[in-house]
């Protein structure tokens, strides 16, 4: 006989899995869900078929207390619409059969549980392998950024130094110039003063020269007169 897991039980059924176990939940008293030793759930034929009954009836608007009622219900019916004729005789091998059926199905589950653990397991080792070489990538990667981060350190340090050196002769060379421009103002100020002396000094020299020429001008000018009485 054919299971299906939980994903595989609400695909056939075409519901999400939350509402499958939502279903177990409030069918509890009428549906039983048998599971495996690590707590697997496991849907037979047979459940599959009270859960699209579920379904349909809960489409079509049933109660909750009607359902449950229904599967309660169920069983007696199937004993009244097959009665016992009277002298009938059991058939032993069909229950043998049955026994021998279950147990296989039993074996099988649990051989797909083993398998299942296995792989598992063996999936658990790969993946574990997989981030124990992840890390190693990591830290690998962490050793190189850090060696590349301390490069970058020392390179922008060493170009930080070199750029105070050449700053620090930018002023030394700057503050040359000023002091220059500075002795070269004072010369200036001291020629023009000097000049301005000196323009001064001859404006002086020339004013007493034209006031000698006046002076002696007017000497000449008056011993002139002076003989012109004498002369008449």
């Amino acid at each position: 006989m054919k299971t299906y897991t939980l994903r595989e039980a609400a695909k056939k059924l075409g519901v999400a899995p939350h509402i499958l176990k939502q279903w177990e939940k409030e069918f509890a008293e009428c549906v039983t869900i048998p599971r495996t030793q690590q707590g697997a759930r496991i849907y037979t034929e047979e459940l599959l078929t009270q859960f699209c009954h579920i379904k349909e009836w809960l489409a079509d608007g049933r109660h909750k207390r009607d359902i449950i009622r229904h599967f309660k219900q169920q069983p007696q019916q199937m004993e009244l619409d097959l009665p016992v004729m009277e002298g009938e005789i059991i058939d032993a091998p069909r229950s043998s059969r049955h026994d021998a059926q279950y147990i296989a199905e039993q074996l099988a589950m649990r051989m797909k549980e083993e398998i299942v653990g296995a792989l598992k397991k063996e999936t658990t080792e790969v993946l574990q392998q997989a981030m124990n070489e992840v890390k190693s990538y990591m830290n690998e990667i962490q050793e190189q950024s850090a060696a590349t981060k301390q490069t970058v350190c020392d390179s922008l340090a060493q170009y930080a130094k070199t750029l105070q050196q050449e700053t620090e002769e930018i002023h030394e060379h700057l503050e040359n110039v000023v002091t220059f421009l500075q002795e070269e103002k004072t010369k200036q100020e001291q020629e023009r003063k000097r000049l301005e002396e000196q323009i001064i000094e001859r404006e002086k020299a020339f004013r007493e020269l034209v006031l000698s020429f006046r002076q002696a001008a007017a000497g000449a000018s008056a011993k002139r007169s002076n003989k012109w009485w004498k002369f008449w």
